[in-house]
């Protein structure tokens, strides 16, 4: 248990890390981050992928995305969304998520939050605030997810992670997926005292879900 609250702090605080992207926030950034080979677990992880895929806006790009796995130096790294379809997601989440369904929701939220933010193009839209790693929120260095030192780090904008959030959570409600999981994952943070940060607001996150999971309860959806 306290492993998964560890994990549940660090959500979303680089990257859409992993997500509880260990707090991961959803983050863009040129630069080749280091991956690990575990065909079993990379399967799982790209299977729960496709199916949030093919209920996203870029059901006819499936072939285009490519999932990674990678052991982030820093361990409360969950995901990360870097465009052109290309997302990194933590080798230990996911070794987690194939042993324990705690830890598959927390895979299949980061996984949403992130196919979302390509699915909207967010990469591509202009509006990010760009940092170097070294300044980043929380003191993350580039040697945080294995990147040189002088790699910048651009940010999604606070809108854009929430839009990410919303977008997700759409894709949860066409799969079936109970939104008050969604929920319960963010109130884990604020029960943590994890505030996010000033790309990943926790009460604004919160906030936001529990009123489109109340929207879906009223509308019959769940």
């Amino acid at each position: 248990m306290q492993k998964l609250n560890s994990l549940w702090q660090s959500s979303w605080t680089l990257c859409g890390l992993i997500l509880f992207e260990l707090l991961l926030n959803s983050c863009s950034t040129g630069a080749s981050i280091p991956t690990v080979s575990d065909d079993a677990v990379e399967l799982m992880v790209r299977n729960e992928a496709a199916q949030i895929i093919a209920v996203s806006e870029d059901r006819d790009r499936l072939s285009e995305y490519q999932i990674f796995l990678s052991d982030f130096p820093r361990k409360d790294i969950l995901g990360m969304s870097i465009g052109n379809h290309r997302i990194y997601i933590s080798h230990e989440l996911a070794k987690l998520a194939s042993k324990r369904m705690s830890y598959l929701w927390m895979l299949r939220q980061t996984l949403a939050h992130e196919i979302a933010h390509e699915a909207a193009g967010h990469a591509l839209q202009g509006g990010a605030t760009h940092l170097n790693l070294g300044l980043f929120a929380r003191g993350v260095s580039s040697g945080d997810v294995g990147l040189p030192w002088n790699v910048k780090l651009r940010n999604y904008s606070p809108e854009k992670e929430l839009e990410a959030d919303s977008m997700g959570l759409q894709y949860w409600q066409k799969l079936g997926w109970d939104c008050r999981i969604w929920v319960g994952i963010l109130k884990n943070f604020e029960e943590q005292n994890y505030a996010g940060d000033a790309y990943h607001p926790t009460d604004k996150r919160l906030q936001q879900a529990r009123g489109i999971c109340l929207r879906e309860e009223k509308g019959g959806v769940i």
